[in-house]
């Protein structure tokens, strides 16, 4: 192997991954963006992604034997399917050093239990393994870690073999990160396809990605932060001077910051506290992103029996403070009455309840609603956009 330049060693390796009955579904993904081998050591001293395309450091390919190198293919390959760098990239931006730590925990525990002892990868000495975090997806490790930083426990260990450019997904267009979004689900539904044909094992860190539903963090924070992400801000408050001269009622696009956003959820008694918390937890988590202006939080059952309003600054108090009241019947519509009798008219509303409302979906909306259904697969809210959330 040693005739081989690392260029070359990453082309071997690279197509043997892409052949072997594990994680040929992963071809399409490994293929692709830009794959590029990097000389110079002070620019890519090991590798990264920016979610789409992967650079490999020369110096760093030259110390690892093919297995690792295979290893490290698929690591850079999973962090594109999982779209990491844009799913939490909240994460990121709260605290860098433990979001790179989380996504590489989630991915190199995957590896790991696909491999099965065949030892046909090897993750490099320096990442970061953990078993506790089996079944969590990264943001859950991320608040663990957090947590143990904070309580002066260590918050993890392992510096990791490779770096995250969060910086490109950052400056992505909502157009840009939707395109990319695309592009890894066609390269995985090929990948699929192409195991039915050829037939054998799909490892679990393959299988996984192709069965699960899309995680409903990953669609609220899309719906968010491409609805309401300060730089070309979609609003309904102010439509397009040219919708409108057609006769088209559309958003306008500007850049300022993020105006008001609604968040209503059902006290029904249907829905557990711990979905509650999750969920709220979920959405403050991506305010501390956008930062909205003002959050009206709203908990309703037959009515709006309580109303909440929280500023930037704030988001983090949320889950101490707040105080969910309710417990009658189910009825959508007593949100949009009462945004429209207290002259509410944010950016967004997003709508948290079990979708047990009969044909009340609400009237007279004046913003996008997001419908976030729990335990409710067979339900499509008759109006707005719907994601399904599942209970635990």
């Amino acid at each position: 192997m040693s005739d081989l330049t690392p260029e070359q060693r990453v082309q071997r390796n690279s197509l043997a991954v892409m052949t072997h009955p594990k994680y040929r579904p992963l071809g399409g993904i490994i293929m692709m963006g830009k794959t590029t081998v990097e000389e110079d050591a002070a620019q890519c001293p090991t590798a990264y992604t920016d979610g789409f395309n992967v650079v490999y450091g020369a110096a760093y390919i030259a110390t690892l034997r093919d297995e690792e190198i295979r290893f490290l293919i698929l690591h850079e390959s999973m962090h594109k399917a999982l779209r990491h760098l844009t799913t939490w990239l909240w994460m990121w931006k709260e605290h860098p050093e433990l979001a790179n730590m989380a996504c590489d925990y989630v991915i190199n525990l995957l590896l790991f239990l696909s491999d099965e002892g065949t030892r046909f990868i090897l993750m490099p000495s320096q990442g970061c393994l953990d078993m506790r975090f089996k079944d969590m997806d990264a943001g859950e490790v991320y608040r663990m870690l957090k947590q143990e930083k904070e309580s002066g426990k260590g918050g993890g260990s392992g510096e990791g073999f490779d770096s995250h450019k969060w910086e490109v997904a950052k400056d992505q267009t909502p157009a840009e990160a939707a395109a990319i979004g695309d592009e890894v689900k066609r390269a995985l539904q090929q990948g699929a396809l192409l195991v039915g044909k050829l037939g054998g094992d799909v490892a679990r860190a393959v299988s996984d990605i192709l069965k699960q539903d899309k995680d409903w963090r990953e669609e609220l924070w899309e719906y968010i932060t491409h609805l309401c992400g300060g730089r070309d801000i979609s609003t309904w408050r102010r439509p397009s001077r040219r919708s409108v001269d057609s006769g088209n009622y559309t958003p306008s696009y500007y850049s300022e910051s993020v105006g008001r956003i609604v968040i209503a959820v059902d006290t029904s008694g249907s829905i557990t506290g711990k979905v509650i918390a999750a969920f709220l937890g979920t959405v403050m988590n991506i305010a501390e992103s956008v930062k909205p202006e003002l959050i009206d939080l709203l908990y309703w059952d037959s009515q709006v029996a309580a109303h909440e309003k929280y500023g930037e600054g704030q988001y983090d108090t949320v889950l101490a403070s707040t105080k969910p009241k309710g417990g009658g019947g189910t009825s959508p519509s007593c949100v949009s009455t009462y945004l429209s009798a207290k002259g509410i008219r944010p950016e967004c509303i997003i709508i948290l309840t079990d979708g047990a409302v009969g044909s009340d979906w609400g009237q007279g909306w004046t913003a996008p609603v997001l419908w976030c259904l729990v335990d409710n697969k067979r339900t499509t809210a008759a109006n707005g956009r719907t994601i399904h959330l599942r209970e635990g």
